[in-house]
């Protein structure tokens, strides 16, 4: 399969890698000036312009027969200088990347050496231009870019009047060849700067990349297709800068914490820029370390903005009613004094523990009992729970309450059966109201019931009010004790 085309390039006098004939004048100061002495061999060397000059830079070409040679086997490479200055000329010939196959020198006044071909003998050309040649070949299917650097001389012996050139040429051996180009910042694309020569190669070498295009190729946000950032860079290369991206307004922001004043100026921009931070309102725009949010710190301010200060970083000591906040932002900190515990659902002897002691000991008095923080007369009655969920209560007369202690439901064996099918039963003294299977009873005050029938699969309705509004009392009585569960941190006396 044919390889690429042969590409000439024109050289530049400013990168000359090889010296030519006169490379260095070596003058000898004695009592009379000494004839100056050219150098007529060549050397590998990366410019000569520091010894030649005043020349004009001569075309040069590269080319290679076969151009896509199998694995092994040479191919010829000629390097062809005009002759700009003068009918003399010298070559070196080299690889631009290490391990890139072998060179053999096949004309007499040429010179093989590991890095590439070069001139012994300075040659003198016929019909405008100069031309040298060497083999090539590799022992595995690869790519080789060829650069080769000159020199233009007029063959006085003298440095003036001579200029260099160069000239480059990429082929494969081996294999068809893929064009790759340097990706510098890995983002996929290679750079589209000229300097960077491609690679034609076999397989993919490290740092390169299939596409071209990538305007920046030292940031891997910017490259053909990218998502345009607002950045003051044009992250897509389509030539413009943040398109597209989404403005907000931003708030005059004086302190630099990212956080401005509402009120002040505002600005539009796709991001807070300078002087300009976003408008959730800081409530000291002279001070860094207070804004919405910030970190609460033990400095006597309100950091975050939320009306408190110091809240939750003030050094504190004790428990209870005891607990104390430390003098400022100090660690010197003094407990308060115990008290005595009573009844209050709070720990008032500050051995954190609440409403701990007997009920005499918390209430005061005989016959009463501490339930939540509240002292309640101690009359013997249990809550519980019966008939598959329903209400039960000690014996009593309907709907009142005694010394039973009964306030849902009413009579004797009165209670809330739930289920399915139709509740029977006479509701006897000493007997559950409701039968197997159980719509909803409600006791009646004689110490019956009062029976409502549900459908088959249907819980039957009450047929009285009493017991849910009881029950709802009940519960609500709870929530309110339990509501006052709390442990505050005192600076006086909790008033009870």
């Amino acid at each position: 399969m044919p390889g690429p085309p042969v590409r000439a390039l024109s050289c530049t006098p400013q990168k000359i890698h090889f010296a030519l004939t006169v490379l260095a004048v070596m003058v000898v100061m004695t009592a009379a000036a000494s004839p100056a002495w050219a150098r007529k061999n060549g050397i590998a060397a990366t410019a000569c312009d520091g010894c030649h000059s005043g020349g004009k830079a001569p075309t040069v070409m590269i080319t290679a027969d076969p151009l896509n040679p199998p694995v092994g086997q040479p191919t010829t490479v000629s390097v062809t200088i005009s002759q700009t200055n003068g009918p003399v000329a010298g070559f070196y010939l080299t690889t631009d990347y290490p391990g890139q196959g072998t060179f053999k020198a096949v004309e007499a006044g040429t010179l093989a050496s590991e890095g590439g071909v070069t001139h012994t003998t300075p040659r003198t050309g016929s019909g405008g231009v100069t031309t040298f040649k060497a083999q090539w070949s590799t022992a595995v299917a690869s790519g080789v870019a060829f650069s080769a650097y000159v020199l233009s001389a007029n063959g006085d012996g003298t440095p003036r009047g001579d200029a260099g050139g160069e000239a480059h040429m990429s082929m494969v051996s081996g294999c068809a060849g893929t064009t790759y180009y340097i990706d510098q910042d890995g983002d996929g694309f290679g750079s589209s700067d000229t300097s960077y020569r491609p690679r034609i190669e076999c397989t993919q070498p490290q740092s390169y990349a299939l596409k071209a295009g990538d305007c920046n190729d030292f940031n891997a946000t910017i490259f053909p297709g990218a998502v345009e950032l607002c950045d003051g860079k044009d992250n897509n290369c389509d030539g413009n800068i943040d398109e597209n991206v989404v403005n907000q307004l931003y708030c005059e922001d004086k302190d630099g914490d990212g956080h401005g004043v509402v009120g002040g100026a505002t600005k539009m921009d796709c991001k807070p820029s300078a002087g300009f931070g976003d408008c959730k309102g800081d409530c000291n725009d002279n001070n860094n370390l207070v804004y919405p949010g910030a970190p609460e710190i033990c400095d006597s301010r309100d950091n975050n903005c939320d009306g408190r200060i110091d809240e939750g970083v003030r050094t504190t000591c004790g428990q209870g009613w005891c607990r104390r906040y430390a003098d400022g932002c100090s660690t010197i900190c003094t407990p308060g004094q115990p008290l005595k515990e009573v009844c209050n659902f709070f720990d008032d002897d500050c051995d954190g523990v609440d409403d701990n002691g007997t009920d005499l000991e918390l209430c005061g008095a005989p016959g009463l009992t501490c339930v939540l923080g509240r002292c309640i007369p101690d009359d013997g009655s249990v809550m519980s729970t019966s008939g598959g969920g329903g209400i039960a209560t000690p014996a009593g007369t309907g709907g009142q309450t005694s010394s039973g202690g009964g306030v849902i439901g009413g009579g004797s064996g009165g209670s809330i059966d739930v289920g399915t099918g139709t509740g029977t039963g006479t509701g006897a003294t000493g007997q559950p109201g409701g039968g197997a299977g159980g719509s909803q009873a409600v006791g009646a005050a004689n110490g019956g019931c009062e029976l409502a029938t549900g459908a088959a699969g249907q819980a039957g309705s009450f047929s009285s009010v009493a017991v849910p509004v009881a029950a709802g009392a009940w519960l609500l009585l709870i929530m309110a004790l339990r509501g006052r569960r709390r442990t505050p941190l005192p600076a006086r006396r909790r008033p009870r």
